[in-house]
């Protein structure tokens, strides 16, 4: 195999950042970090035994995206954060893209002409991109769901730095699509009433969300932050009441964004075709 990857010299074994490959042997010498998400498959197999169709740049995965000059974490396409990273121009990022757009704009190392990824690499900022990237299955967002102590460890320890989630995995059973009349409209929903689930309402009180095709949503950046709204509405009441328990709960920190990627599909009622 071919892999244009570092020779460690102390164990001439091949370095792919997560774990080290024998090419004498033809094989890992260790497990797939990541294998316990794949448990149908062998932990000693490359990218699901499919190397024509799929690639691991770091044998650890089986889509975050980097601006391709300064080497800069730009966010996400629609797959979130797991996956082999996409370097684009800053200009031509939108975060929660589909990730087809973002492979249009961008390109990953594998696909990279040789001078394209000799210029990335002497970029100044290359240790800072590899430091990144491998550091991604840290974050809490890298399974794409935030639970509330996640999300308040982040607002104390997190330095504002967007999180990014994925919307399939929020809980939204109250909430039913009526129709594709609605398609493009755009509304503010209160998880406290749209879900069944304790912890995502907690996390994110109310989001904006708007209607798709095929009875899908997709929802709008969120910010964690736990400031009062006016006080003169008595609609706010109950909202800066819920703050000012969440902040004490939480303590002191930094507001961040949280961006929403993917789309989720709702219930039609029964009556609606």
């Amino acid at each position: 195999m071919i892999t244009a990857k570092e020779l460690d010299n102390e164990t001439s074994y091949t370095y792919f950042g997560a774990r080290y490959y024998d090419s004498e042997l033809s094989g890992w010498l260790s497990v797939d970090p990541l294998s316990d998400k794949y448990p149908g498959l062998s932990p000693y197999i490359y990218s699901a035994d499919n190397s024509v169709v799929l690639v691991d740049p770091n044998g650890a995965s089986i889509n975050p995206i980097y601006d391709i000059e300064t080497s800069e974490f730009l966010g996400t396409d629609d797959k979130g954060l797991q996956g082999e990273a996409i370097l684009m121009n800053k200009t031509d990022f939108k975060q929660g893209m589909s990730h087809e757009e973002a492979m249009s704009k961008g390109k990953t190392l594998d696909n990279m002409s040789f001078d394209e990824a000799l210029e990335f690499a002497n970029n100044g900022k290359f240790k800072d991109f590899i430091d990144n990237y491998n550091n991604l299955p840290n974050r809490p967002d890298w399974d794409g769901y935030l639970t509330l102590n996640e999300a308040n460890e982040w607002y104390r320890n997190g330095n504002g730095q967007p999180l990014f989630v994925d919307l399939s995995k929020i809980d939204l059973s109250n909430l039913y699509s009526l129709g594709d009349n609605y398609i493009g409209e755009e509304k503010y929903i209160n998880l406290f009433f749209a879900s069944i689930s304790t912890n995502d309402a907690l996390v994110y009180g109310t989001i904006k969300l708007k209607r798709y095709p095929n009875d899908q949503v997709k929802a709008y950046a969120d910010v964690y932050d736990f400031n009062m709204h006016n006080s003169k509405n008595p609609l706010n009441w109950p909202r800066n009441i819920e703050a000012k328990i969440g902040k004490a709960y939480a303590g002191d920190g930094n507001p961040f964004n949280i961006n929403f990627y993917g789309s989720k599909q709702l219930k039609k009622l029964p009556w609606i075709k």
